[in-house]
């Protein structure tokens, strides 16, 4: 078992940025390390990676409590569709979580509004009572609002890391993403204790579109990120649902104003997701 998750960490660190290849090469060849050899022997520009470097990832996984989920678990796939999915999927809590029934994804500024802050508090309240898992990306903000919500609920919750599992950010959160594990998961494609990389970012966004079964869209500017996150939903058939915005011709409302005009469902109450 060890031998055959050192090689699916590999080709995670390999494949990173060409998971829809490595998927391809894998359902050909039935074995991770064969897609590997194919690779390789292909001359296929990949990432470079030594075993010792798969080994001590396992190892400190081991000794964190890290469980690692890899595109063998065909309950895991199922859930990411037309998505790319990560190769490996690391996971502090349960894993059974990303397999709730009907999961929201909630979405939004780093540095909203009071309106919006009052509104995800609202939204977040009354899905957790109606036990919806709330997805979401960690971030200050509508994330963390979201997030933090669910738990006082007492439900579960998942945070979608761009970082590694253990290392604290943004700073101070550690203990965040302890108490999300305790009753939900937290979860990185990324090895534990990774660094944060702009990029990381935008590569999650495609996670979280991809687990909720509807998106919530708090609140964006024209240039949120927010907005990457919705093409993907799109691309995996989610739902899209934006809270009207506070002031539409307000740039930090921007991105709702055009996902509306763009034929956005208008979440006016949470019952529209529920």
């Amino acid at each position: 078992m060890a031998d055959s998750l050192i090689k699916w960490i590999e080709c995670s660190l390999a494949f990173r940025g060409k998971e829809q290849l490595f998927r391809e090469l894998f359902e050909k060849h039935s074995s991770p390390e064969k897609a590997l050899d194919h690779a390789r022997q292909s001359k296929l520009p990949l990432g470079k990676v030594s075993v010792g470097t798969a080994e001590n990832i396992l190892d400190n996984c081991r000794k964190s409590g890290v469980k690692i989920i890899t595109l063998e678990d065909i309950s895991y796939l199922r859930s990411f569709g037309a998505v790319p999915a990560p190769i490996v999927l690391y996971v502090k809590g349960d894993p059974q979580v990303l397999l709730s029934r009907d999961p929201v994804g909630i979405i939004g500024a780093r540095h909203p509004s009071d309106y919006s802050i009052r509104i995800c508090t609202t939204f977040s309240k009354e899905l957790a009572r109606n036990k919806r898992v709330i997805i979401s990306g960690f971030a200050p903000g509508i994330d963390r609002c979201a997030h933090l919500n669910c738990i006082r609920e007492g439900s579960k919750t998942v945070a979608v890391l761009g970082c590694g599992i253990g290392f604290d950010y943004p700073y101070g959160s550690a203990e965040i993403q302890k108490e999300i594990a305790a009753s939900g998961a937290v979860i990185s494609e990324y090895p534990p204790y990774s660094k944060p990389v702009r990029t990381n970012f935008t590569q999650r966004n495609r996670l979280i579109a991809a687990l909720s079964s509807k998106l919530l869209v708090v609140e964006a500017s024209s240039k949120s990120g927010c907005l990457n996150t919705v093409s993907h939903a799109l691309t995996a058939g989610t739902d899209v649902f934006v809270i009207p915005p506070h002031q539409a011709d307000v740039e930090r409302y921007r991105g709702q104003a055009e996902l509306i005009r763009d034929g956005a469902q208008i979440a006016f109450e949470p019952s529209d997701l529920l």
